[in-house]
């Protein structure tokens, strides 16, 4: 079964690196998009803020990133835990693109 999400956005919140219990790197984050859309023929404006967390090696490397940079993040979805069924979007690769 496919579970694959790519979207660019706007980095809007960051939380500070963090290790897992087994010592693994690990960073929340919150991403804004803001783009137009086709749907059904016509033009839509489409806005969302996606609750992110990345792992190992990508949390480490976006810790670095500044607030309101532009990414361009593929991952997949996921509930939040076990017990809490919100989904969060788990970044496997994120990288800069330039402000628009």
């Amino acid at each position: 079964m496919r579970n694959q999400v790519a979207i660019d956005g706007r980095l809007l919140k960051r939380s500070a690196l963090r290790y897992t219990p087994a010592g693994i790197p690990a960073i929340d984050m919150v991403i804004g998009h803001n783009s137009i859309q086709i749907e059904a023929g016509g033009e839509r404006q489409t806005r969302c803020e996606i609750e992110t967390v990345a792992i190992g090696d990508v949390a480490v490397r976006l810790s670095a990133h500044k607030l309101n940079q532009i990414l361009r993040v593929r991952g997949f979805l996921s509930r939040r835990s076990l017990t809490n069924q919100k989904l969060v979007l788990h970044v496997v690769d994120a990288k800069s693109i330039s402000n628009e």
